[in-house]
């Protein structure tokens, strides 16, 4: 597994992952208004997912600034043609000095969110890419990040305690659904 930096020539196959119906975005299908920006300026569109300004809209139809913080894009170094396999991002609200705080605004779950191609599920990839974006995490200041999953998502459970995540309470977040979700704490020690 290898995370990437989202450029031009990685492009292709993730605007292919989107045509597909792969959505990086767990909590609603991004995919049709990702491949619009694409379409319109697709180097402003990787500027936005290297942590650049930019807007997003929540559930609700209100549109926030986006967090500051890296997306990397998953790749199987383990098969033939190295084909990608899902994105995982990293999120923060900044101090006034500019450093990353742990407190994020009540629309962001948490400081890592994943999305692995169906395909790709239950191979262990999700699991190295968290454990390399909490490496991203410390180095960028945060000494722990929170990260979120719904009740019922297992797998997504097994992911976040394989890496050192400990359960913190079970909540609603009726902003994105009225099922119940679990918030974790992990260390970016390593």
């Amino acid at each position: 597994m290898s995370l990437q930096v989202p450029d031009r020539a990685l492009l292709a196959p993730y605007e292919a992952a989107l045509r597909g119906g792969w959505s990086p975005n767990t909590t609603r299908d991004v995919a049709p208004e990702q491949l619009t920006a694409i379409a319109a300026d697709p180097d402003a569109f990787l500027a936005e997912l290297r942590g650049g300004p930019g807007r997003i809209r929540l559930p609700d139809g209100r549109e926030v600034e986006r967090l500051p913080g890296p997306t990397r894009w998953i790749f199987a170094q383990d098969r033939p043609g190295r084909p990608f396999v899902g994105s995982i991002n990293l999120r923060w609200q900044a101090d006034a000095e500019g450093r990353p705080m742990l407190a994020l605004p009540e629309h962001v779950l948490g400081h890592i969110g994943y999305a692995i191609l169906p395909a790709f599920a239950g191979h262990g990839y999700a699991t190295a890419a968290l454990g390399a974006m909490l490496q991203v995490a410390h180095q960028a200041g945060l000494p722990e990040v929170v990260i979120t999953c719904d009740e019922s998502n297992h797998a997504s459970r097994r992911i976040i305690e394989k890496n050192g995540g400990r359960l913190v309470e079970a909540f609603t977040a009726l902003l994105y659904s009225p099922d119940p979700h679990l918030r974790f704490q992990l260390s970016t020690a390593r």
